[in-house]
This record gives structure tokens, C-alpha cells and sequence, in this order.
């Protein structure tokens, strides 16, 4: 066996302290996502955040989801704190195209997506997610930092990533992770789906009160999801289904949301929004 001198051991123990140090401090990232359809001579485009916690989960959004789903934190979080006066929360309305919100923990390969609808909200728990990276030797510079090129195929698409080792972080935007730092760019063989950093800052966020005036969400499987999601996408008003109760009745507008004309709104509007991703960042399932 190899000993390794003092003066080894001593830098090791340095480097792994160092890596400890910032992996446990916290992040925010700001990436531009950009997608269109196979059609489209414009591309549709959103700024999302990847928060990153000393906890080692991240919680991957558009930034304006993120600014709703803090702000409702912290108004929570310094009621209870106060316990005086009453509780107000601002408008959940939201006009961000990218709906979703990913929350992953890469040490235990464990990937979350909420999903929210009306008063309801769906947990997705995906387990067999994780990509498997090819890295390239080639290198380049993105935002100041060195950066490496990586490919793998994930959801039906080839990928093409770009990561930075001086960030020692194997997390990135979407679902992705794995590689030996930080995922700054990544975009599909067809250029139908990037996600670009825009900016970092250490900083610290909260967002486990972003759910709190909601039910519990519903625990489903990823095949449980796509059942679901291919009734919804022909017919929205199915979230309405079984909503109201003796005790309760579900309004939008004032009016109740088993009336014809609600369910017609929504699934206009709805079926609207869904035009947006008619060309799925996912073409084949992931589990």
C-alpha cells in the first residue's frame, strides 16, 4: 500500500474542508430557460432560480413562483413568531409559464415535483432519475468560470451540459445533476430546450411554509402523474371532480366550480397555456 506523506495528509484534509465548507453554505442560481416548438420561429423564455440549501436539497422554479413561495414563507414565519394579528397572505395568481417546482437531494438520488392546482397540490416522488454523464474533453468559460463539456441522454432527448468544477456543487437546473460541479449550461441535440446561468449569489432562502394555506399534497407515483396529466391535458376541469363537500363549496369569481361556465373558462384558458408546451421537455418517461 502507498503511504501518503504528512504534508499530503494535511492538504487532503484542507481541500476536503473546503469542499465541506461550500457545499454547506447556500446558493441561489439564476438560469434563463429558453424553449419553443418544433414550429415556433420564437422562442419562449423564463428566468428560474435553483436554491440551493447548507441542507444539501435544492428547489429548482420560475423566478416568480420563487418570489411568491418565499414571501408567503416569510409572512408565516413571522406570524407565528409575532403571534399577533392576523394572518394575510398575498394573491397565489401567478403568470409564470414554468409551472413546476423539482426538489432534489442528489446524495440520496431522490428527485420531488409539486405540482400545484387550484387548492390541490401533487408530490411526485421519482427515485431512478439519475443521468449518466459521458464527459468530453473539451473545455470553454462561462460567466468567469472554466467550464467542461459532459453529454447523456435523459427523457426521450441528448443532452449537452457544461459544468464548472470550481463550484463543487453536482446540481443544476431541471432534474439535472451528477457531475463533478456545478451544471452552468445545458441544452437538448435538437436546441429546443436550454437553461443557461445567468447569475449566483450565496444567499439563504426559505420555502417550507410555500404550501401553507393548501391541503396536504397527494402523494402519487410518476405513472399515477402521467394518468392523470394525459386526462387533464384533454379536459382541465378535471381537477373540479369530487371538490366540493357538504361542509364546503369551491367558488372562482363567485361562482361555484361545477357550473358550466367556470369549467369552460378554465379549460379554455388552460388548454391555452398548454400550447406553450405542446413540444414536452420530457419525451419518454424517466422511471
Amino acid at each position: 500500500m502507498k503511504k501518503i506523506k504528512f504534508s499530503q495528509r494535511i492538504l487532503l484534509l484542507v481541500l476536503f474542508t473546503i469542499s465541506n465548507i461550500l457545499l454547506s453554505q447556500s446558493y441561489k442560481v439564476f438560469y434563463e430557460m429558453k424553449w419553443g416548438n418544433k414550429n415556433d420561429t420564437t422562442k419562449n423564455q423564463e428566468l428560474c432560480t435553483l436554491i440551493i440549501n447548507e441542507k444539501g436539497n435544492s428547489y429548482f422554479q420560475s423566478y416568480e413562483n420563487f418570489r411568491r413561495d418565499s414571501t408567503h414563507t416569510k409572512i408565516v414565519n413571522e406570524y407565528f413568531a409575532n403571534k399577533a394579528g392576523g394572518l394575510r397572505l398575498g394573491d397565489d395568481a401567478s403568470n409564470a409559464k414554468f409551472r413546476s417546482l423539482i426538489i432534489k437531494n442528489v446524495s440520496k438520488n431522490d428527485i420531488i415535483v409539486e405540482e400545484r392546482f387550484f387548492t390541490s397540490i401533487f408530490s411526485i416522488h421519482y427515485n431512478t432519475t439519475k443521468q449518466n454523464w459521458k464527459l468530453i474533453n473539451k473545455t470553454d468559460k462561462i460567466l468567469g468560470h472554466s467550464v467542461s463539456m459532459a453529454t447523456t441522454d435523459f427523457g426521450g432527448r441528448k443532452w449537452t451540459a457544461w459544468y464548472t468544477t470550481e463550484i463543487p456543487i453536482n446540481d443544476g437546473p431541471y432534474k439535472f445533476y451528477g457531475l463533478p460541479g456545478l451544471i452552468l449550461k445545458i441544452s437538448d441535440s435538437e436546441n429546443e430546450y436550454s437553461f443557461e446561468i445567468k447569475g449566483i449569489v450565496k444567499e439563504k432562502n426559505d420555502l417550507e411554509q410555500r404550501n401553507f394555506t393548501y391541503d396536504q399534497p397527494v402523494n402519487i407515483t410518476p405513472k399515477q402523474w402521467d394518468v392523470f396529466w394525459k386526462k387533464y391535458t384533454k379536459q382541465p376541469s378535471v381537477i373540479f371532480e369530487n371538490l366540493n363537500t357538504d361542509q364546503t363549496t369551491y367558488v372562482i369569481n363567485g361562482q361555484d366550480v361545477n357550473s358550466k361556465e367556470v369549467k369552460d373558462n378554465y379549460n379554455r384558458k388552460e388548454l391555452e397555456y398548454l400550447k406553450i408546451f405542446e413540444n414536452p421537455i420530457e419525451l419518454a418517461p424517466t422511471y
